[in-house]
């Protein structure tokens, strides 16, 4: 049974695309500074413009204390004005309560509109939220070269998010021409930010570049960063490291480690990959019984490759008892997902009873 899987391999994980939506950095208002006298013109803050900052000050407080509350109906209340006064924190935030439904009636269109006046206003959080919702297509029309432009302005401002979002847009080629140098520089600086998303990306190029970029040392630097922030899609691919002897010396014992910490997620790429270890006997007893109790757990997960594998394994018998019409079954469910194996097993299936 161990040379029938010789074509096949552990998986990595994909590099996909993702604008984090963080919730939780609505829930902490950042200070709104008094406005600046400017240096050019010499000219000073009226009493009365500094009396409208105060004021403004004082709204946002109060609606801290509703958000620190879960008081979001209040919060509302007191930052709908505010925000229809072109506050751009104000905006941002009540952008995300709309977004999520929470305090007023859902409505992604609604949520886009302050999310375009927090940005318009310089709010680098709103510049990041109106960016993902054009990348997105949520509740505005899906403008990719328009989001690049309001992620760069919030990145530039150091905004972590917004510089990991630049970043797969120059990974990707989506709104700005490809470019991997620029997706490095964008996703280093989130990275270096202790962003584990950015983190996972910059070791992604790392590891599969092409180009002068591969550099398995630094791939796994950066995997490591982001896999002890339990991002599992970063510790299965670590995982895949070690058990490839990439970046690190090949140690199973280790893949094993990480891909068991992805799979306690439920994270389905590092669920088939232990199991293909079981199968394999790499690191471990060959063990065909646990393989398929793994590669079933991947298989619900709906991970094609551990469909097909768990179709295998019946056709064969192996691990389980034979089945054929279970192995049709999940050739079936992997070769709707677009398994090459599994399509031509089908085919293979469909021949042989033709002939009897």
């Amino acid at each position: 049974m161990s040379d029938i899987h010789a074509t096949r391999h552990p998986k990595k994980g994909a590099l996909s695309l993702v604008f984090p939506v963080l919730f939780a950095a609505m829930l902490c208002l950042c200070p709104v500074l008094p406005a600046q006298a400017s240096e050019s013109s010499g000219q000073e803050v009226s009493a009365s413009a500094q009396g409208g900052v105060d004021e403004d000050e004082a709204v946002l407080a109060q609606v801290q204390k509703a958000l620190d509350a879960q008081d979001y109906r209040t919060a509302v209340d007191l930052l709908t004005p505010l925000a229809n006064k072109k506050n751009g924190e104000a905006a941002y935030v009540l952008g995300r309560l709309i977004q999520t439904g929470q305090g007023i009636r859902k409505s992604r269109t609604r949520a886009a509109q302050y999310f375009k006046i927090s940005a318009e206003q310089g709010d680098a959080r709103g510049q990041n939220a109106y960016g993902e919702v054009l990348a997105m297509g949520a509740g505005v029309r899906r403008n990719f070269l328009e989001a690049s432009r309001w992620f760069a302005k919030s990145a530039e401002q150091g905004h972590a998010t917004a510089q990991y979002n630049l970043g797969y847009l120059y990974a990707q080629g989506r709104g700005v021409k490809k470019d991997e140098a620029k997706a490095i520089d964008w996703y280093s600086r989130a990275a270096n930010q202790g962003l584990a998303e950015a983190q996972y990306s910059l070791g992604w190029i790392y590891m599969n570049s092409k180009d002068e970029f591969q550099d398995d040392t630094k791939a796994v630097h950066w995997l490591e960063k982001a896999a002890e922030q339990d991002l599992a899609k970063a510790q299965n691919n670590l995982g895949f490291m070690y058990a490839q002897g990439r970046g690190y010396a090949l140690d199973y014992s280790k893949a094993l480690m990480w891909y068991q910490k992805a799979a306690d997620q439920g994270y389905a790429p590092a669920q088939y990959n232990i199991g293909f270890m079981y199968e394999q006997g790499l690191g471990v007893a060959q063990d065909y019984a646990r393989a398929v109790d793994w590669y079933r757990k991947a298989a619900e997960n709906n991970d094609a490759a551990a469909q097909y594998s768990l179709g295998l394994m019946y056709e064969q018998g192996t691990g389980v008892p034979f089945n054929i019409t279970e192995a049709q079954r999940w050739y079936t469910l992997a070769a709707d997902n677009g398994d090459p194996d599994a399509k031509k097993a089908l085919r293979d299936l469909k021949r042989s009873r033709g002939k009897k």
